[in-house]
């Protein structure tokens, strides 16, 4: 595989221009492609076939035969650039342990067709932080959700910490983002899917709300919580019983509960 990898000795070099584009969210909304790092999430990307189109490898490191076979049956092209260059690609400001990076397409669902798919829904509403948003799409997959629903003055979900943080579910949980989500959750709600919004001051303790699969899971800010629109469309308020002095749960944390339950609900039915 070392051999087959186009070096890249040049910052001026196109494909390493086109990566390093990436950093940047008007460089990656231009292209429509984002950057994933590490062998483990490329691997990832390969099997959830997500049109990988470019392959940075740390040079000298080998490639075992069945992710060179991998890449040459998706067609990808293949680099292998030096540790400086790689931390220039990622647009790190210091050493990295990194030892491949890929660009891939961004792929957005609508919310019709995340109607169209089965389990429940997480929607996420004015989530600042980049991790939490990269967590949320980890969660939603794990907690066996249809997808995720994020309001679009969220953090960016393609950016470095968010794609990192969610550890490869980007690459295959359907996800959309919605520039007026009160207006998405009316239409889910129109279609037959409950809404449960969450607060710490919620009217319906989680033990007694009716959680399954045809629940949307609306979570809020970090700091404000869901937002009054969203609370007046939900068909209950749920809270989180929260023990000691912690005022809440983190909207990580929170979400994973009330998949859970959505899940033990199920369950339970059958």
């Amino acid at each position: 595989m070392r051999d087959s990898c186009q070096p890249i000795t040049n910052v001026k070099h196109p494909a390493l221009r086109r990566a390093r584009s990436l950093q940047t969210p008007a460089g990656r909304a231009q292209a429509r492609q984002f950057l994933i790092e590490g062998e483990a999430m490329l691997r990832q990307a390969l099997q959830a076939d997500a049109g990988v189109t470019d392959a940075f490898f740390l040079e000298g490191v080998d490639v075992d035969d069945s992710l060179s076979a991998a890449l040459t049956g998706a067609q990808v092209a293949c680099y292998s650039v030096t540790r400086g260059l790689m931390t220039k690609i990622l647009g790190t400001g210091y050493d990295t342990s990194v030892t491949a990076a890929a660009v891939t397409p961004m792929r957005l669902a609508n919310v019709d067709a995340l109607l169209g798919l089965g389990g429940p829904l997480l929607a996420c509403e004015r989530i600042q932080d980049p991790r939490n948003v990269g967590v949320l799409l980890r969660t939603a997959e794990a907690g066996g959700a249809r997808g995720l629903l994020l309001s679009a003055d969220s953090a960016d979900p393609f950016s470095r910490a968010a794609v990192r943080s969610s550890t490869g579910s980007i690459l295959r949980l359907p996800f959309a983002l919605s520039d007026d989500l009160p207006a998405d959750l009316k239409h889910m709600r129109d279609c037959g899917l409950r809404l449960i919004a969450t607060s710490a001051h919620g009217a319906t303790p989680i033990s007694q709300a009716r959680l399954d699969r045809r629940c949307v899971i609306i979570v809020g800010n970090e700091a404000q919580g869901t937002s009054p629109a969203a609370r007046e469309l939900a068909d209950a308020v749920v809270a989180v019983p929260v023990g000691g002095g912690a005022s809440s749960f983190n909207v990580t944390v929170a979400a994973g509960i009330l998949l859970y339950e959505c899940s033990r609900g199920e369950r339970e039915k059958a």
